[in-house]
């Protein structure tokens, strides 16, 4: 299995962002040991629950999601000969729902990491993300096939 160039880049970059944005929640949290200010308003960045990137069961994927986004994925790992990995950063469980588009080549797989809002979500979901996973399978093994990132991919409801 072959990673891009372009996708360590990127994978890089993330990982600087992630720890930029996670040392600044721990200093706002840190405060200067004043009580904090009420308001009705929240201007608080999004609080990120699992910062081990490490999801003990993957998402299941689903097809019935609205408002769907393709997001970004940040790693993937060969599961068995037609089953790859897909590691990403996605909203509550509670309010959104994920699944995986893949198409196919002779010389790539491209995979869309897919968000999107339950049927069933509350009318209002925090800004919480969470690391998930999904298995995405393909119709041909993987072999020495490169893994790309699908940014436009067909079909997003």
């Amino acid at each position: 299995m072959r990673i891009g160039v372009f996708m360590r880049h990127r994978y890089a970059v993330r990982c600087v962002s992630a720890a930029a944005m996670a040392s600044a929640f721990v200093l706002t949290l840190s405060g200067c040991g004043s009580e904090p200010e009420s308001s009705s308003e929240s201007t608080a960045a999004p609080v990120i629950t699992d910062s081990s990137f490490a999801p003990q069961v993957d998402d299941e994927p689903r097809d019935d999601l609205t408002n769907e986004r393709v997001v970004e994925w940040d790693d993937v790992e060969v599961v068995s000969e037609t089953s790859i990995r897909v590691k990403f950063w996605v909203g509550s469980d509670r309010c959104y729902g994920t699944r995986a588009v893949v198409e196919e080549t002779d010389a790539t797989i491209a995979i869309a990491a897919i968000e999107g809002l339950l049927p069933n979500a509350p009318e209002v979901c925090t800004e919480e993300a969470r690391g998930a996973s999904l298995v995405a399978e393909t119709k041909s093994p993987i072999g020495d096939r490169e893994i790309i990132p699908l940014l436009d991919p067909q079909g997003l409801k």
